[in-house]
């Protein structure tokens, strides 16, 4: 089975389309989105989102939800960028800080959700709350600042590609290739699909669901480090909405919120259609408030595009 199989049915190739036609009407409004400076701009504002967005397709295909990774993302963002300061002897420990907070939150979300049973999108909105409250305990304003590698990593390239962007490519073919060439995918889906079928079936579904969770906090700890190194400082509200445009790119992407059905190509081609559709309208500066009627608009529509289709009677 490929990944085209996977996608509901009329979401096959769709978002790849609807990726063209942006691109190209982008084009033709405005001969500024041609540059290579804004192709660069697009790449590096779109790498973090995609890079939480992939975590978070793994998560929607097991059947679960994770709302806690923006809080996750802010709570980084401000403990990087006040453990470095500006000092690049402190990049490595902070880079370590990042990925380790990210897998411990990851990790702590899927035992709580083992042990207590309940709604994963109850438990992850409490863990969101709980961060929220300790980033604001631990500071109410912009603190640090990123060391020179930091605002490398969010804005360098390497031979003309933004280097967010290798990272993006490099955690999108991870990830395809573990749902679509492993066992743990298989189970991945199979849990997504119908747990109950998928225990009788002999496959561990607390220790998929632990995992997946544990893949979701990864994938927060490096977007939030291309967002340390973009702001540059530790702004505590840094990781609000993430969650949210993470779900949406997701279901954009062909990924049914119901479990069991998804892609990650389809999600990064749904990050660089909304990152596309925000590009142009900064480009055509538009609003910041009609931005967000935007937004919501393909958060309505992307929501009833994946509803399951019933049967009309003969």
């Amino acid at each position: 089975m490929t990944w085209l199989d996977r996608l509901p049915g009329r979401g096959r190739q769709g978002i790849l389309w609807l990726l063209l036609v942006m691109v190209v009407a982008a084009a033709t409004v405005n001969p500024e989105f041609r540059t290579l400076d804004n192709a660069v701009n697009v790449l590096n504002q779109s790498a973090a989102l995609g890079i939480l967005a992939v975590g978070q397709t793994v998560v929607i295909i097991a059947g679960l939800l994770d709302l806690s990774v923006g809080m996750l993302i802010g709570l980084i963002v401000v403990l990087t960028n006040d453990l470095m300061n500006g000092q690049a002897s402190a990049t490595l420990p902070a880079i370590l800080l990042a990925l380790g907070l990210g897998l411990a939150v990851g990790t702590v979300n899927g035992v709580l959700d083992k042990l207590l049973r309940i709604d994963p999108l109850i438990l992850t909105f409490g863990m969101l709350s709980v961060l929220q409250g300790v980033i604001f305990v631990y500071t109410d304003r912009s603190v640090g600042r990123a060391s020179d590698a930091f605002l490398w990593m969010a804005s360098g390239t390497v031979a003309g590609v933004p280097f967010s962007a290798i990272l993006l490519a490099a955690a999108s073919g991870l990830v395809y290739l573990l749902l679509d060439r492993t066992r743990f995918g298989r189970h991945v889906f199979a849990v997504g699909g119908d747990e109950t079928c998928a225990r009788r079936d002999g496959i561990d579904t607390a220790r998929i669901r632990l995992i997946v969770f544990m893949i979701s906090g990864l994938s927060a700890g490096i977007a939030g480090i291309l967002v340390a190194g973009r702001l540059g400082t530790g702004y505590p509200n840094a990781g609000a909405g993430f969650e949210l445009d993470a779900i949406v790119a997701v279901v954009l992407g062909g990924t049914s919120l119901a479990g069991g059905r998804g892609s990650v190509l389809g999600t990064v081609a749904a990050v660089f259609v909304l990152g596309i559709a925000s590009n142009i309208l900064n480009l055509m500066e538009v609003s910041s408030f009609v931005q967000l009627l935007v937004k919501g608009l393909i958060v309505v529509v992307a929501i009833i595009a994946n509803q399951p289709r019933r049967l009309m009677p003969a």
